[in-house]
């Protein structure tokens, strides 16, 4: 007969696997609650924090209340945010491709007949974001350069789940957190793709600085193990050029750029959890102050 010792390691894999089980549904039934108590008390829900969420935060804690507790959004798709969630429907999950987009017809307007056309395909494609013949071309040769390039194909062919939501709570202030990953694999490793005018190494390190990447990946990362209780194997970004022939590159960050974006998103919820508990939400800075030039963006 096995030992007892025997029979735990036998049974370990289960065992921790069910355990990882519990804590995502438990991460996930506390933001639940959380949002039905703000219902209930007749509060906002908007304060389960993203990344989106804590770049308005770092820029102006007053843009965020603007737009998330004054219920005052004035951001419009433009041409390069459909692009951009268009392109990720057509690499993660070119199932739904069909059931999400279709392509604007080629119609003069100009014309009571053309009126009439547009008028009855717009009809037809209700529900259903709508892009240009040549969005739609270049969407295409940019999937098909992402999986032309070896490293993007291979992370691309593990086994994972696309477009997934993850919540969690964080676990020194207690604020509810969300990320939309792009994609996750069964191997815990975070893929990203990102859309830029220039992929090369000194040109997408400027879009991180920029656009606070390495923010994103330590705040995933870490979600990740809070709401998995499993270590993050590594997060990686697919970046691909928007102009042709579209070239592509995948990158990961050092731990040291990693640790600098898991300090500033701490920071960010330090200053979110401040101005929510005194109800002061900065601007800019009502003095003077000294601008230093040449030292960001690097």
């Amino acid at each position: 007969m096995p030992t007892s010792s025997q029979t735990w390691l036998r049974l370990m894999p289960f065992s921790m696997q069910r355990l990882r089980h519990f804590t995502t549904r438990f991460s996930s039934f506390i933001v639940q609650i959380y949002e039905i108590v703000c219902i209930f008390v007749n509060m906002k829900t908007e304060h389960i924090l993203s990344k989106s969420r804590l770049d308005l935060i770092n820029k102006a804690p007053s843009l965020y209340k603007r737009k998330y507790i004054d219920g005052i959004n004035e951001q419009v798709e433009t041409p390069a945010l459909v692009l951009g969630k268009a392109l990720h429907c057509r690499v993660f999950e070119p199932a739904e491709w069909g059931r999400r987009y279709t392509i604007a017809p080629d119609i003069d307007r100009r014309t009571k007949e053309g009126k009439e056309r547009w008028a009855e395909f717009q009809q037809k494609s209700e529900g259903l974001t709508v892009v240009t013949r040549e969005q739609d071309d270049a969407i295409e040769r940019m999937n098909s350069a992402v999986y032309k390039h070896p490293a993007a194909a291979y992370l691309l062919g593990l086994k994972a789940t696309s477009e997934i939501m993850v919540n969690w709570v964080d676990e020194v202030s207690g604020i509810p957190c969300r990320g939309i990953f792009d994609r996750l694999t069964t191997s815990a490793i975070i893929m990203d793709l990102k859309t830029t005018d220039d992929a090369s190494p000194k040109g997408f390190a400027r879009s991180c600085h920029k656009y606070r990447y390495h923010v994103q990946a330590a705040f995933y990362m870490d979600g990740f193990e809070r709401a998995y209780n499993q270590l993050c194997e590594g997060f990686f970004f697919i970046a691909v050029e928007k102009s042709e022939p579209h070239l592509v590159a995948v990158y990961y960050l050092t731990a040291e750029d990693i640790q600098r974006g898991r300090q500033q998103y701490r920071e960010d919820i330090e200053k979110f959890s401040t101005c929510l508990k005194f109800d002061e939400w900065q601007g800019y800075g009502d003095g003077v102050q000294e601008l230093t030039l040449f030292n960001h963006g690097k």
